[in-house]
């Protein structure tokens, strides 16, 4: 923010007062500041260490008391990177932002300490509030200073101009100070007001090369962010930054902003649709729609929002603050299907919220099959779902209304300008050897080097893309198709950052290292540095250890792949993308490796779990356009069943539709089965893992997955294995350095792990249980166990509990009224058999119904004994109440009314708590 401020002199009044650069070349400042009286001749402005330029005026509104100045991009602000812009949306004190501005106010002035009747002016920063309620009646941000205030507002002049910064975006500018506040409080300009103003974006965008675009500062802490321009393939192709107009969907974005303008104030729904297809960029341009001023209603209030952030700057988030939305707000999330409890966190805060403003939230998935049923289950007809309707988008909708050749060419034009724009912003340098002109667009469609992979909207673009590189660099046209040229465009952008930090490139090392950060993420920095550590050991896997690796490096790469890609919210570092850029890259590893990079990456001991699930994640989702892929993570998983099945059959079910997730467990049933077949395989294990993924395929198939999430799978306990010659057995010897070398600041997880067993005591009728092995001798290993749910439907667990709900009231009414209400209730000896008789019918209900039992004469005789004792009771109750019928038959009549019930009983256990089942290993 510092760097950004700058003074700005009429000399002609005199008059001077402060700026803030926006973008290199580019000033926000004050009307009464560069424009005394209407004068709008050139002005000087000056930065902080005295380099000063002339500047002319682009854009002003008098009314608004604003002015945007050009000036020598190359003297001023060459390094800077354009500005965020922001605004302030929510009312919550709990979490209010702390805004921040810097000027060159009077107060600062000091004499010369040479020149008479000259001053120095000093730069002053200073901390404050707004609370939106502050002078909102004529439109300004009340800017409420901490611990700060001046003995009048003259004092102030000279900040008049300076920009007003929240949480990284610039929300305002300084006009006048207040006296009765005793220079405690300053007034700004909004950037809402500036974007309203005719002309203001236009100016912007017409300097910079990019429209500027206004988001909620306050909720920069729960919002993921909007990439920085960089001239990478990743920036390029990413949705958000909306490089390339969108083409098509027209139907699916007025309906999505049909249904946004409904009249209820909180909806939901999803978008779904394959990879690639166009699903964030048409969330992306809906956001840019309804923030615009409607047609004939150019006063009404835009709506503000933005993509809810995976994991979120503040922790933990202050989702409350979503239900404090002046202004209608629209929220997306994509990748719902991952993220079930975040949406439920934010769904639960806006279903008590007590605002009337309108909240859309948009749910942005590969499909539905999985997740959707369920969350609409349980939110349709409340107050923040509706009918839960959802909208789909097929791979023709993004070209439904133009040609593919004419699609390819506006991406052509529109990359062209966009390169062009970060060049001359000084974000590239020499990886271009031919000059960028307009010809650079032409030429014949689909060259050799641009021929789309399929029909998404994003291979189209990628292979746009491709042709215009491929014209910048004869190096590039040298591939043979767009993946390999988008890649070879990214390796020069690695290079760049490297040789900056003074590195030697290593072209392989980074592929590497920028796939595991591609597939594993880091939300923090310990998970950055577990990653980098894998990653050179997964890279340097089969050679000699001849000496450790150095700590520096693994440092140094670490900061150049935060710098490659840096996390748009609270993760430590993002990775590459569009998606199937990022497949493709780590594809090319794995091929390149022979198969083994992903086997040695995934069960590496210092990944931590939600780094396997991540990876698993990725790699599951690449199953229709990698299947290399996938051949890998199952080998992985089928290797080391006990670390990584468990996380992937969960993650399998839960987080894929149907189609993919069968065609991903059936391969790893197969490398399951092949690797049960090596000698040194586990029998118990194996059987084991084969059982836990037939069980998963039955999950899938069935199309009840949400009703399994409290299966716990767990696999044998395992023997230590006394030949591998380490303590904990983590490591094998070859596959990664000596830990003392590798440590930078990582917990150690190797001796200090704990062991994932469980207790397995109990008698010899306990299932699971053994007995004491005689001394001597070893005791045989667990067999492995697994919770299954019965597969049922809703209404067949709810009929299943009310009958046994029925049965225990009917158990107990009969039971009651022979012992309480009878001639037997003078027997003391009778008050205690009908509680009794309750629980054995509880404990039959629950003990039969949770475990696989053996056959056993004890277990065959239980639930007999019970039902003859219930039965008993009925006799007593016929005979009290005078039936005149054969015993045997009344008998076997509260027989057949016992026994269903006894049966549900034991059934509805087992459908709400599933049924522990074992596996014999042989």
């Amino acid at each position: 923010m510092e760097a950004r401020t700058v003074e700005v002199i009429n000399p002609r009044v005199p008059m001077f007062g402060s700026g803030a650069l926006v973008a290199p070349g580019l000033v926000l400042t004050a009307y009464h500041v560069a424009c005394p009286g209407g004068d709008r001749q050139p002005v000087t402005v000056r930065n902080k260490i005295g380099q000063a330029a002339e500047a002319t005026i682009a854009w002003a509104d008098a009314e608004l008391d604003a002015v945007l100045l050009q000036t020598d991009r190359t003297v001023l602000g060459a390094s800077l990177p354009i500005v965020r812009w922001g605004e302030l949306t929510c009312d919550y004190p709990d979490a209010r932002p702390v805004c921040s501005m810097t000027g060159f106010p009077r107060a600062m002035r000091r004499p010369h300490p040479i020149l008479p009747d000259a001053f120095v002016d000093e730069l002053l920063a200073v901390d404050g509030n707004i609370k939106p309620a502050t002078s909102s009646r004529r439109g300004y941000y009340g800017f409420e200073l901490i611990n700060t205030s001046l003995e009048s507002a003259e004092l102030w002049q000279g900040m008049s101009g300076a920009g007003a910064f929240c949480n990284e975006r610039l929300v305002g500018v300084a006009t006048f100070a207040s006296d009765f506040r005793h220079g405690g409080l300053l007034h700004l300009m909004p950037a809402a007001r500036l974007f309203a103003s005719p002309g203001f974006t236009d100016t912007v965008t017409a300097v910079t090369g990019m429209t500027p675009q206004l988001q909620p500062a306050d909720l920069r802490l729960l919002l993921d962010d909007v990439p920085d321009p960089q001239l990478s393939t990743s920036y390029l192709l990413n949705a958000r930054s909306a490089v390339v107009p969108l083409t098509g969907m027209t139907a699916q974005l007025d309906a999505l902003e049909a249904w946004c303008r409904t009249s209820r104030p909180t909806d939901v729904t999803a978008v779904t649709g394959i990879a690639g297809i166009g699903k964030t960029r048409l969330i992306t341009e809906l956001i840019h729609r309804l923030g615009q001023p409607r047609p004939g209603n150019p006063t009404a209030r835009g709506w503000t929002g933005g993509f809810l952030a995976d994991n979120p700057i503040q922790q933990p988030p202050h989702y409350r603050m979503l239900a404090t939305s002046k202004y209608p707000l629209l929220l997306a999330v994509d990748y719902a299907e991952t993220r079930r409890d975040q949406v439920d966190q934010v769904l639960d805060v806006l279903a008590a919220r007590h605002t009337s403003d309108p909240v859309r939230v948009l749910l942005l998935a590969r499909g539905r099959d999985s997740w959707w049923p369920s969350l609409r289950r349980a939110r349709q007809g409340t107050s923040v779902m509706s009918t839960g309707a959802t909208i789909d988008v097929d791979p023709a909708d993004a070209l439904a209304e133009t040609t593919t050749e004419h699609a390819f060419d506006t991406a052509k034009h529109a990359f062209t300008e966009r390169i062009h724009t970060l060049r001359s912003a000084g974000l590239g340098d020499d990886w271009a050897t031919s000059p960028l002109g307009p010809e650079t667009s032409a030429g014949p469609v689909f060259t050799a080097a641009a021929k789309p992979a399929d029909d998404t909207v994003i291979s189209l673009h990628m292979a746009a893309l491709a042709d215009v590189l491929a014209a910048l660099n004869d190096d590039f046209a040298r591939y043979d198709n767009p993946m390999d040229v988008l890649i070879a465009h990214e390796v020069s952008y690695w290079k760049r950052i490297v040789e900056a930090r003074g590195e030697h490139f290593d072209e392989k090392l980074m592929r590497t290292l920028v796939a595991v950060q591609a597939v594993t993420g880091a939300t923090k920095l310990s998970n950055a540095q577990a990653a980098v550590t894998a990653g050179f050991d997964v890279h340097h896997a089969g050679f000699p250890d001849a000496a450790p690796n150095d700590r520096r490096l693994l440092a140094a790469y670490e900061d150049i792949l935060t710098a490659a890609y840096p996390s748009g919210d609270g993760a430590h570092w993002g990775s590459m993308g569009p998606d199937l850029l990022g497949t493709a890259l780590v594809a090319d590893v794995e091929t390149k490796s022979g198969g083994q990079f992903i086997e040695r990456l995934l069960p590496h001991p210092y990944l931590e779990e939600d780094q396997q699930h991540r990876a698993l994640t990725v790699l599951a989702r690449a199953t229709p356009t990698q299947p290399v892929l996938t051949a890998g993570a199952a080998r992985a998983v089928a290797a080391a069943p006990d670390k990584l099945l468990p996380l992937a059959a969960r993650t399998v079910t839960a987080e894929l539709d149907t189609d993919i997730a069968r065609d991903w467990l059936l391969g790893l049933q197969d490398a399951l089965a092949e690797q049960a077949q090596q000698p040194d395989a586990d029998p118990d294990l194996y059987a084991w893992a084969t059982d836990l993924v037939s069980t998963s395929l039955t999950h899938v198939e069935t199309g009840l997955g949400d009703y399994f999430n409290s299966t716990e799978w767990k696999p044998p306990q395992s023997q230590p294995d006394e030949e591998l010659g380490t303590d904990d057995g983590l490591v094998d010897e070859g596959d990664a350095a000596d830990e003392d070398d590798l440590d930078w600041d990582l917990e150690d997880d190797g001796d200090e792990r704990e062991e994932n067993g469980e207790e397995t005591g109990g008698g010899d009728d306990e299932p699971g249980g053994t007995a004491d092995a005689p001394a001597g001798t070893t005791s045989p290993a667990p067999r492995p166990t697994v919770v299954v749910h019965t597969i049922t439907s809703r209404a067949v667990r709810t009929v299943l509990t009310a009958v046994a709900l029925a049965h225990l009231g009917f158990v107990s009414f009969v039971t009651g009224s022979v012992a309480y209400f009878s001639h037997y209730s003078s027997e003391p000896s009778f008050w205690l058999l009908p509680p009794l008789i309750i629980c054995a019918h509880l404990f039959i209900g629950s003990f039969y119904g949770r475990r696989q039992l053996p056959a056993a004469f004890a277990i065959l005789i239980a639930p007999p004994l019970v039902l003859l004792m219930t039965v008993g009771f009925g006799l007593m109750f016929s005979d009290l109440h005078g039936a005149d019928i054969n015993p045997v038959v009344m008998g076997m009549v509260w027989t057949s009314l016992f026994s269903p019930g006894l049966l549900a009983l034991t059934y509805a256990f087992r459908a709400w708590f599933g049924q522990i089942r074992f596996a014999d290993g042989r």
